[in-house]
């Protein structure tokens, strides 16, 4: 098998530790050696050489938290822009979220309900179980790493669909064999979206026995916690309880605080929660002040209790718009009211279906409630929902600076892009520049981070976290997933006007010890 020499180039291995000049022996699909550079080394070798002087050499970088569950089996040119930025392992299956396990009577509802987020399914589209998503991912041949999380909010909606009421006791034991079940078949880890329906409706009771199914075999529980605004410190607290209770390793994904009343404030007293309640918790976050997420989530659960699978139907009528108005006039507790935290100006909507609508993309809600002659931005919201029947995107400016930086630097922190792959022709700018935006504007720009710390948020500290194995370091026995790069030349041209613009700057990407980018 043929070699591959990587000469003279700044290792910097993932660890975080300070880089050295060094040379790396690729044979096959692993690291054989790395080693500090020697001029003759590679002299009279026979395989492939690599000069790397004056460039960085760094672990592929891994993405644990991509909604990339569907565009990874249906789009032809899915790892473009992830090897783009240098991505070379994506972890799907986040917030709760998946395609496995589905039900035959629940299936259907659940795909359209994850449409904003992942993508339009096939109406073929048929995963019973884990394993058979495992199955098609490998069947699929891809040009890098993809491995899945078991979301609880399919497992909840195969066993229950999207009732309020309660797990029966049979029905708790069903969910957590169905977790039990999708470790076994491969599920990295397991994920909640504790915010979104029906996970809300969880009792507390119910999430200690996932927890426990999770600690059990010793699987990582990442949570979209209950509240990131008003609510973000009691929803640090409840996920914190879930560890002391059961012993569950966590991870809070997106950690961040919302709503301008929270800002640099909110976020320093979670930390210290964190920090003091001496359980193992992890926390991501993505480098933007503006988060993407479902028009849905603007609506309190309230509403989907009262109505179900009709929520989008009702909100067509006058009686459903009303009590949509009634139920964000008030205040629920357990769940942050986005629209009065932060305001209609600071919430854009970005992707839409209908033709007829298609003139709101890019705009604020305020901007279409001005223009498309709305009584109030219940009225607006409630349309949309009934027009596109739920299947409608968003982004929310609702995040500080300050704050970002702050939860970036902090040394329980990976990074991530919580890309979203259904929002159409105007996608949240973390689809294309998550990882970029970090070393162009926090590395070399900002100096927030220096290249190793971050290099070792993006590569080595999620895949240890995670569990991917021979994954996120340069070593011995590991996978050949590298970068070649100047990191002054790294840059992300993708922003919130114009977010299709793929990354630039890396010279080369190895996955497997095979070149995928040049």
């Amino acid at each position: 098998m043929e070699r591959t020499y990587i000469s003279g180039g700044m290792v910097y291995d993932g660890t975080g530790k300070e880089p050295f000049c060094g040379d790396i022996v690729i044979n096959g699909s692993t690291i054989e050696a790395v080693l500090p550079h020697s001029e003759d080394r590679f002299t009279g070798k026979n395989g492939r050489l690599i000069l790397a002087q004056g460039l960085a050499v760094t672990p592929g970088f891994v993405d644990v938290h991509r909604h990339c569950d569907l565009a990874a089996l249906t789009d032809p040119d899915f790892g473009r822009q992830e090897l783009k930025q240098g991505i070379t392992s994506v972890l799907a299956g986040n917030c709760g979220m998946g395609l496995a396990p589905s039900g035959n009577g629940s299936r259907a509802a659940m795909y359209r309900f994850l449409e904003p987020c992942l993508g339009k399914a096939p109406e073929e589209l048929r995963f019973p179980d884990f394993r058979s998503y495992m199955d098609a991912l490998h069947a699929k041949k891809l040009p890098l790493h993809v491995d899945a999380m078991v979301g609880t909010g399919a497992v909840r909606i195969a066993v229950k669909g999207f009732s309020e009421i309660p797990f029966s006791k049979r029905d708790l034991d069903t969910a957590c064999g169905l977790l039990a079940e999708a470790f076994e078949q491969g599920a990295q880890a397991v994920s909640a979206g504790i915010m979104y329906v029906p996970e809300c409706f969880n009792t507390r009771e119910e999430w200690y026995a996932l927890c426990r199914e999770a600690a059990r075999h010793d699987r990582l529980f990442t949570f979209h916690i209950r509240g990131e605004g008003d609510g973000l410190l009691s929803s640090v607290k409840e996920v914190i309880d879930f560890a002391r209770e059961t012993g569950v390793r966590i991870n809070i994904s997106h950690f961040k605080s919302v709503g301008r009343a929270n800002w640099k404030r909110d976020i320093y007293e979670a930390v210290s929660l964190i920090e003091r309640s001496g359980m193992d918790i992890t926390a991501d976050v993505y480098p933007y002040d503006g988060g993407a997420t479902i028009l849905g989530s603007l609506l309190p659960p309230v509403l989907s209790a009262a109505y179900g699978e009709r929520l989008c139907s009702a909100l067509g009528t006058p009686e459903g718009v009303k009590a949509l108005e009634e139920a964000l006039d008030k205040s629920w507790v357990g769940w942050d009211n986005m629209l009065r935290a932060i305001g209609s100006k600071r919430i854009l909507i970005s992707s839409l279906e209908r033709e007829e609508n298609q003139w709101m993309i890019g705009r604020s809600l305020e901007e279409i409630v001005k223009e498309g002659n709305f009584s109030s931005e219940a009225q607006a919201i409630a349309r949309l929902m009934h027009e596109e029947d739920g299947k409608a995107g968003i982004i929310a400016f609702s995040m500080c600076p300050e704050d970002v930086e702050y939860v970036l630097s902090l040394p329980f922190t990976s990074v991530i892009s919580d890309a979203l792959y259904g929002g159409g022709s105007h996608p949240h700018p973390r689809l294309y520049g998550a990882f970029p935006k970090v070393i162009e504007e926090y590395v070399c720009r900002r100096k927030l981070l220096t290249l190793q710390e971050a290099v070792h948020k993006m590569s080595g500290k999620p895949a240890q976290r995670f569990g991917l194995e021979k994954r996120g370091l340069l070593r011995e026995g590991y996978k050949a997933d590298l970068l070649l790069f100047r990191p002054e030349e790294v840059r992300t041209g993708a922003s919130y006007l114009d977010p299709c613009v793929e990354a630039e700057g890396m010279q080369l990407v190895l996955v497997d010890g095979k070149q995928v980018l040049n």
